[in-house]
């Protein structure tokens, strides 16, 4: 077993600021556009809902709140949250870009996940994707998270997950351990954080973990759904 990983949050926000300049394009370089096809898996559990307020945890360049201002209806209120000044940057630059601003009501905020700066019950649907293994103390999210939910409203999380396939696990394991580092030499301008991202998903707690913190932290149902030989992993969960 490897270290144990500093998730601290002044240390994962340092981190991913240094990452920011190259994020976007070592994701689909490390990924082989394969995260983009996890995150419109997680806009179809959304889709065709009534949505008035949606919030967008670890938004970091707005990937997934961007997408969300495209589906869904104008009216709807969709914020995006993240601790890395340096992500919300390129988040906020991309947003100047779009015309019909106003007409979305899409806006970001450098905010601490674990002390949210709403009132509680006021968002109808809280997503968090490929976010969760990078914080410290995910009970306390999802407790926060919680609070800040409409009843009925639901919460989805998107998750890279070991596969319990040894072959699977194998070339998952050389790939992320031998081939993403001469990649990020090339395109990243902080390789060493990059070695972190398959340790994270190494020490992340199993899906069946998850679902006792889930039911700890009072969400009731959930469904989840396994995608890419169970390499990514989407939560649907709902409040009652």
């Amino acid at each position: 077993m490897s270290q144990k990983l500093d998730k601290t949050p002044n240390v994962i926000s340092k981190m991913f600021t240094s990452l920011a300049p190259r994020y976007d394009l070592m994701n689909d370089v490390m990924t082989g556009f394969t995260h983009h096809h996890t995150r419109k898996f997680a806009l179809e559990l959304i889709r065709e809902k009534q949505i008035d307020r949606i919030l967008d945890l670890a938004s970091g360049t707005g990937d997934f709140a961007f997408l969300l201002n495209n589906l869904l209806k104008s009216e709807t209120v969709i914020i995006g949250c993240d601790f890395s000044r340096g992500m919300l940057e390129i988040a906020c630059h991309r947003l100047q870009t779009i015309q019909n601003v106003a007409e979305k009501k899409l806006a970001f905020f450098c905010s601490d996940i674990n002390h949210l700066p709403f009132s509680d019950k006021i968002f109808d649907v809280c997503s968090i994707i490929y976010g969760l293994r990078n914080v410290q103390d995910p009970l306390g999210v999802l407790h926060e998270i919680y609070r800040l939910t409409k009843p009925n409203g639901r919460l989805v999380i998107v998750e890279s997950n070991i596969p319990l396939n040894p072959i699977i696990r194998f070339l998952l394991s050389f790939y992320f351990k031998k081939i993403v580092p001469i990649i990020a030499s090339l395109f990243a301008s902080n390789v060493q954080a990059y070695d972190y991202y398959f340790k994270s998903v190494e020490q992340f707690i199993a899906p069946i973990g998850l679902l006792k913190l889930l039911k700890k932290s009072n969400w009731n149902q959930v469904t989840i759904n396994r995608l890419l030989f169970d390499t990514v992993i989407v939560y649907e969960i709902s409040k009652k």
